[in-house]
């Protein structure tokens, strides 16, 4: 009997230990990332990018998005520009200094705006200011009214000049349009439904596309960085071009059988381009199929790195690279309760240029408030060209907002006019704009052939290079023009001294 109850005691104690050795098993695996491979680890922090609450779209910006559509605001903000031109030998000395001058003049050139908005009721009305200088600007009003939109400028008219988005091909008709076939006859945000996909048309991709391929992943493909630079550990997959061949082609011909995909594709393609677009057909996809079969595939890599910290996804990074070139693709992200900082950066590395960069931060502070500022900030950097800036600031407050709407007196509904009416009044529209932009460009020293420093904001780059170009075609040509010279004279002294050789074989003949 004492046998008995020792092996029951025992019994009860090796079960207890059992369920919480279980239990800190489940918690191990399931609750951290102990005892899971690379591979498992990539994957859980792939998916994670999806999350709704710590995910690169959470539900707290859904929220916020949906809080603007929804609640009236205020607003007001700006946009500037900062680039920089770098000093290099394509242009004469003389040029560079009269580009950069321009350039630093479109650097001093900002837009300021302020105006409420109320968009469940489509009412919007904003002031806005193209700022030259401290003392020359150009002031003009927009505001929207339901289906009117309209603009006011003290250089045009007291009153607001309104397009009603309605019956735009007529209007367009009257300003002098000949073929209006591809213009709607209204403007409205565009919303592809076919792009929306059920559950049952997720699970299917992902049991059909996304797992046979992960699981014919092997492990070796598959590592882990503890020293990552932007988090705790970076969850490598690395892919030789030739790899990612396989597994398109291994997609290709699961879609080539896959006819509830391929209506989905078509279904897609028609809503964007309209019943006209020619369907995907099964045999389009052999085709494409013996295409990617019989292609050469540079010799060369794709990294996926997908970084973790604190157990959450930070951030991801693709790079592609071969022999002619390198790519890197990185997205990351930070977020607290009141704080969303997107960061996006591209790197392009070639033999030729060493490092094109592309950055732009997204910050949203205070997200989780009544008052919320959004800053956008865009840097690019051209090699020994430009270094090239830009930033928007907009901040927003939640509360009693009152617009009023358009008044019947101080707006004209350019639907209503004849075309005898409109096309002459666009000409003195056009003519108003030139004669009050070339009387700001006099006031701040502005060269007129350049039309207006914002070009610059944007065109500067293309400038610079065109500039680049028309120099060294020059050049070329005034080389090649001595080279003529040259010619010209070795064949003019070819001919005396053939004279010379003439002559002197008569004197010698005589």
């Amino acid at each position: 009997m004492k046998k008995s109850k020792t092996l029951l005691i025992v019994i009860i104690v090796l079960l207890v230990i059992l369920a919480l050795g279980g239990g800190t098993f489940a918690y191990i695996y399931f609750g951290t990332d102990l005892l899971k491979s690379d591979k498992e680890l990539f994957a859980k922090y792939t998916i994670l990018i999806g999350d709704d609450e710590e995910g690169f779209s959470p539900k707290i910006l859904a929220e916020y998005e949906n809080k603007k559509k929804l609640t009236p605001y205020q607003n007001n903000g700006s946009f500037s520009v900062n680039n920089q031109v770098i000093s290099n030998d394509s242009l004469p000395v003389e040029v560079f200094g009269v580009f950069q001058a321009l350039v630093e003049k479109s650097n001093e050139t900002n837009i300021t705006f302020s105006g409420k908005t109320d968009r469940a009721n489509m009412l919007v009305e904003e002031d806005i200011s193209i700022n030259y200088s401290d003392t020359v600007n150009l002031p003009f009003k927009y505001k929207q009214d339901g289906d009117l939109y309209g603009i006011q400028a003290d250089i045009l008219s007291p009153n607001y000049f309104a397009v009603e988005n309605n019956n735009l091909q007529d209007l367009l008709l009257k300003l002098g349009a000949t073929d209006v076939s591809g213009i709607p006859n209204r403007i409205e945000p565009t919303v592809i439904e076919a792009l929306q996909f059920t559950d049952e048309e997720k699970t299917h991709i992902l049991n059909n596309y996304v797992m046979p391929i992960y699981n014919n992943l092997p492990e070796e493909k598959f590592s882990k960085n503890e020293n990552s630079k932007i988090g705790d550990n970076d969850y490598i997959l690395t892919l030789t071009f030739d790899e990612v061949q396989d597994m398109l082609i291994q997609a290709l011909q699961t879609l080539s059988n896959d006819q509830m995909m391929l209506t989905k594709i078509n279904n897609i393609l028609q809503e964007l381009y309209g019943e006209s677009i020619d369907t995907i057909t099964s045999q389009d996809i052999q085709n494409a199929i013996e295409e990617l079969q019989g292609a050469t595939v540079n010799q060369g890599n794709v990294v996926i790195t997908v970084t973790e910290e604190d157990r959450k996804t930070r951030g991801i990074t693709v790079d592609l690279n071969d022999e002619d070139a390198e790519i890197i693709m990185a997205i990351t992200k930070s977020q607290n309760e009141s704080r969303i900082l997107y960061d996006v950066n591209i790197d392009i590395i070639t033999p030729e240029i060493q490092g094109i960069n592309f950055n732009m931060q997204m910050l949203y502070s205070g997200i989780n408030t009544d008052n919320v500022s959004e800053n956008i900030n865009i840097a690019i950097a051209i090699p020994e060209m430009m270094n090239l800036s830009y930033a928007y600031n907009n901040n927003i407050s939640f509360g009693n907002v009152s617009i009023e709407p358009f008044d019947s007196n101080n707006v004209a509904i350019l639907n209503n006019y004849s075309a005898e009416q409109l096309q002459p009044f666009v000409v003195q529209l056009a003519y108003a704009i030139a004669e009050t932009n070339a009387s700001q460009m006099q006031q701040i020293g502005y060269t007129e052939e350049f039309i207006n420093p914002m070009v610059m904001w944007f065109g500067a780059p293309i400038i610079y290079s065109s500039l680049g170009i028309y120099n060294n075609a020059q050049e070329s040509v005034l080389d090649s023009a001595e080279q003529v010279q040259d010619i010209l004279e070795t064949e003019q002294n070819l001919t005396n001294a053939e004279a010379d050789v003439n002559d002197l074989l008569s004197g010698a003949a005589d």
